[in-house]
């Protein structure tokens, strides 16, 4: 862009300055203009004239700002009203789709799909997924409908130019879309940490030979919950897909992290193994609570009878908040085997807590367990021994009752 400035004297002659010409000669105006001033003056002066060129600036910038997201909300709409129903159409159907079908669910042509941007159509295409994650837990059609509408070409373009990286790996991630292997090898080792698990998810998603290679430094790391979540999200995509999954506990033997090992433990109990899902009584005693406590909820998850006498066992064994640990896994299981275990727990130890654990796990452990809590509270009203104990744990019972009606 040219910028010229023209000026003409009295003999009627004229020149025109160019470029940054035209700055020069604004500048030097000013300067004589102000001259005459002290120089803090002419400084001040300046410095409020650039305040208020920035200004100006910054309101255009603003301005365009507006007029820039008005106009992508306006075509998000736009798609939203022509694509939706049809988009979610495809995703739930149980047959794969064809740009013929895609066509005909959404009641326009391919022209007009691929009139709207490929960001607009990655928006919605997502925000429907997430909607459906939560009542279907995998959708296999999502890869097939980011291929016919352009949006796994416009992922794969940002992934080749290093453009908006993390987004695009989050939406790879929670679409579970595979793309080359390659084009995931910059990120795979990235030194931000949220890119770098993307990036590994992804590569689990996209790889059928080593899916889980880079797992082991993955879980020394510390886990926040957002990454669990992630985690336990994958591996039931896996499971579904009857994808190659990992060895839970032998993981669990090699990492250092200890909330790692307890989430890995835990894991078992949804996706591990049937023989790894039989030898969690294994870790009761281990050294560390914290697995032993793990082991405990995914045992009660499975409601594994063959375990809980294992786990009852252990109970001397443990330390306080352990037996109650111990004491829920029993109720969770819910044999109705172990009704004497409760009472047990309750006459012996000397922890309040664990008292009352006992006595609530008690009150709702079926028709046995019930009647062994009315008749430990006539024993001990006639003592007034516990009877507020009891007596709360009545009311809560009826209230939770009530709840359920």
């Amino acid at each position: 862009m040219i910028w010229t400035k023209g000026i003409e004297y009295p003999s009627g002659r004229g020149v025109d300055f160019y470029d940054f010409e035209v700055i020069g000669y604004y500048t030097r105006k000013f300067l004589l203009h102000y001259s005459d001033y002290p120089w803090n003056v002419t400084l001040l002066y300046g410095l409020i004239l650039a305040c208020i060129i920035t200004i100006g600036i910054l309101f255009i910038l603003f301005l365009r700002k507006i007029h820039l997201n008005n106009r992508v909300k306006r075509e998000y709409n736009s798609a939203h009203n022509d694509l939706y129903n049809g988009f979610y159409q495809i995703l739930v159907s149980a047959e794969k789709p064809s740009m013929e079908s895609l066509e005909a669910a959404c009641g326009v042509t391919k022209e007009k799909i691929h009139s709207y941007k490929a960001e607009t159509l990655s928006r919605l295409i997502s925000e429907i997924c997430m909607d459906l994650s939560r009542e279907l837990g995998d959708i296999p059609n999502a890869d097939t409908l980011c291929l016919l509408t352009g949006v796994k070409a416009y992922y794969e373009k940002n992934l080749a130019t290093v453009k908006d990286v993390l987004l695009t790996l989050q939406n790879l991630a929670n679409m579970h879309i595979p793309v080359n292997e390659g084009l995931l090898a910059m990120y795979i080792n990235h030194y931000d940490d949220n890119i770098r698990h993307m990036a590994r998810i992804c590569h689990v998603i996209s790889s059928n030979a080593e899916p889980y290679r880079y797992f082991m430094e993955e879980f020394n790391d510390k886990l926040g919950l957002w990454r669990i979540m992630m985690l336990h999200r994958l591996f039931a995509w896996a499971k579904t897909n009857e994808r190659q999954m990992p060895q839970f506990l032998v993981m669990a033997q090699k990492v250092q992290d200890e909330d790692s090992v307890a989430f890995l433990i835990q894991e078992t109990a949804y996706w591990g193994s049937e023989k790894e899902k039989a030898t969690l009584h294994e870790w009761f005693l281990s050294p560390n609570y914290k697995y032993r406590s793990a082991a405990l909820l995914a045992v009660s998850i499975l409601r594994d009878t063959e375990q809980e006498e294992a786990a009852i066992e252990s109970y001397e064994q443990q330390p306080e908040h352990i037996r109650q640990e111990v004491l829920k896994a029993i109720y969770a299981i819910n044999s109705g085997k172990h009704t004497d275990f409760f009472v047990q727990a309750y006459r012996t130890s000397t922890s309040k807590y664990t008292r009352e654990v006992a006595l609530t796990c008690l009150y709702t452990y079926g028709h046995d367990g019930r009647r062994t809590f009315e008749l430990l509270r006539d024993t001990y009203i006639k003592s007034n021994t516990d009877r507020t104990l009891m007596d709360q744990i009545d009311s809560l019972g009826v209230l939770n009752q009530m709840r359920t009606l």
